[in-house]
């Protein structure tokens, strides 16, 4: 039986949360200028005005504007390294660590607007890498593709990844960051697909079913792979 739908993630500074405090004012208006002008070209001090307040609260919740960029990666919608013991535990079935996978990885769209604010953010961090960068990959990006194909590989019967694993894990999860990244594309084009938070959640049960149809095909390959190999004849044999 397929497992509940996890709830969306609580967003500490989506706009909806109610009247900002000041230390939230400034994650909103960091968010924004840094998404549309990136860390380099952002000053501190239009971090402020933007948010109506006044420089030295900036020092006072962060301590920098370094350490105010880096809050941007974490408080909204935590880490997806979080969702790793979630999606990796012992016992789960494939469809339903996999459904846990999408489920976490897809539940902050429902914040709509806020969340295509953050796949901003992160575009133009890889678009003009800042320290961050780096982080970001270890913890969000290697880390739980690392995770991911060694769930697959247990489910495929493997002691370790080897190419076509990586290939297979990198495809998996790349279907919930192609969602992510092309938010715009499908409001502009399909917008129901986005609509609401039943269309979120049905976009976790589908891309479910997708990845393990790439699973699946991945296993009939390998089989077929060790049958051929085991019929081919061993030249070194007598005749």
């Amino acid at each position: 039986m397929p497992s509940a739908p996890l709830l969306p993630p609580a967003c500490p500074i989506c706009p909806e949360a109610g009247p900002p405090p000041a230390r939230t004012r400034l994650l909103l208006a960091a968010l924004k200028l840094f998404a549309d002008h990136g860390y380099a070209k952002t000053s501190i001090r239009a971090i402020a005005a933007e948010a109506q307040t006044n420089v030295a609260a900036v020092s006072y919740y962060f301590g920098d504007k370094a350490a105010l960029y880096a809050a941007l990666f974490t408080d909204p919608f935590g880490s997806l390294a979080a969702l790793v013991p979630d999606f990796t535990r012992p016992g789960l079935s494939l469809r339903m660590a996999l459904q846990r996978f999408f489920q976490g990885s897809l539940a902050p769209l429902h914040h709509g607007e806020f969340a295509r604010q953050v796949v901003r953010l992160h575009i133009r961090e890889m678009l003009e890498p800042s320290e961050q960068w780096e982080r970001e990959l270890e913890k969000d990006v290697r880390g739980p593709n690392e995770a991911m194909a060694q769930l697959l590989c247990r489910h495929l019967g493997l002691q370790q990844p080897d190419d076509d694993m990586h290939r297979l894990a990198l495809t998996v999860t790349g279907l919930a960051f192609q969602l992510w990244s092309h938010q715009e594309v499908v409001l502009a084009i399909q917008p129901q697909l986005l609509a609401s938070p039943e269309a979120v959640d049905l976009w976790a049960e589908r891309l479910t079913d997708y990845a393990l149809a790439m699973v699946a095909t991945e296993r009939r390959r390998r089989r077929a792979l060790a049958a051929s190999s085991s019929s081919a004849p061993n030249p070194s044999s007598p005749l």
